[in-house]
């Protein structure tokens, strides 16, 4: 199921290094051109961008600068990054271990624990690439303290597949969910407090929505020519409006990329992924209803690109934080 042979192509032409800066080796990619490259393979295989993009966002938080970073921590910060972009053009894989069941798609309620020995013990789900990450992002607990970001190295005698991937979309990503046992904690991702101190976080909820634009117009492309009744034009013609105000939303968000992300500025990225991934979910659910025959098929393209589609109100930010948050801030109006 892990789609081995993209990821290898992947590290073959450098894009492990996307959003490595040119000085490390890397190719420098911006906001706004990390998100295009990520819409362009998204068109073909959703699920590998996704893997991509879980591990060029994560690389993107060493892109900050050390001058918004505590003092106590700029040092230390400055070495690690040296390294993970060394690893990263080397052909290293970074992925994400942070959801947990019960947490409600916040990783501040995450249970699992840092012990003094620095390891890291207890199950993530929806870990992207599974076992075949070198790195992993998780969120854990030390000592009592606040929840913090750790960065874990993949030791096959303390990490294991506790569930297998079985997902409705995204199913070539591999996003199993890990028990960590005892798993050896490199340090605190990028610095102590990234959490809720400075961070990059948006660029990965941008990642996130240039792939389900990216799967939308794969599937607008596949199924459009073959438009004959009224109903299936209409349904085409709704779905190719909700993709430019997609695109147009996703690069104003780009656009308007400030040096240090205030609260305005993630409410607009966390606004633009809510609107974008349920609006070309309900509109592709639309035009594949409107179909007929081979469509509806499981193993036809149509259906297997809506799969993927459907995954996306689903990614972080969860549904339920959003209309939460949306809602307490139309409350206090």
């Amino acid at each position: 199921m892990y789609a081995s042979d993209n990821v290898e192509t992947f590290r073959q032409e450098g894009l492990l290094g996307l959003t490595v800066p040119e000085q490390f080796g890397g190719l420098g990619a911006n906001l706004s051109e990390s998100t295009e490259t990520l819409r362009t393979l998204a068109q073909g295989s959703p699920s590998s961008a996704l893997m991509l993009a879980m591990h060029s966002s994560i690389l993107a938080n060493y892109r900050l600068d050390p001058a918004s970073i505590p003092s106590q921590e700029r040092d230390a910060f400055v070495e690690q990054r040296a390294w993970a972009f060394s690893e990263a053009v080397n052909g290293k894989l970074f992925a994400v271990a942070n959801s947990e069941t019960g947490a409600g798609g916040d990783v501040h309620n995450s249970r699992a624990i840092v012990t003094p020995e620095s390891t890291l013990t207890g199950p993530k789900s929806f870990c992207s690439m599974g076992v075949n990450a070198d790195y992993f992002m998780a969120a854990a607990r030390r000592d009592g303290e606040r929840v913090e970001y750790f960065l874990i190295r993949n030791d096959p005698r303390h990490i294991a597949t506790a569930t297998p991937w079985d997902g409705l979309g995204m199913r070539s990503s591999e996003s199993v969910t890990l028990l960590f046992d005892h798993a050896p904690v490199l340090g605190y991702l990028c610095y102590r407090g990234m959490l809720d101190g400075a961070n990059n976080r948006h660029w990965s909820t941008l990642a996130f929505t240039s792939i389900f634009i990216g799967a939308g117009e794969s599937l607008l492309s596949e199924i459009a020519g073959r438009a004959s009744s009224m109903l299936q034009k209409v349904a085409a013609s709704d779905l190719e409006l909700t993709l430019q105000a997609s695109r147009s939303f996703l690069r104003h968000c780009v656009a308007s990329e400030p040096a240090f992300p205030d609260d305005g500025y993630k409410r607009l990225v966390r606004d633009c992924k809510l609107f974008v991934t349920r609006s070309i979910a309900r509109e592709a659910s639309a035009l594949f209803i409107a179909q007929s025959g081979s469509a509806y098929r499981f193993g036809s393209e149509a259906a297997r690109k809506l799969r993927d589609i459907l995954a996306g109100p689903m990614l972080r930010p969860t549904l339920g934080i959003t209309f939460d948050s949306i809602w307490d801030e139309l409350a206090a109006v």
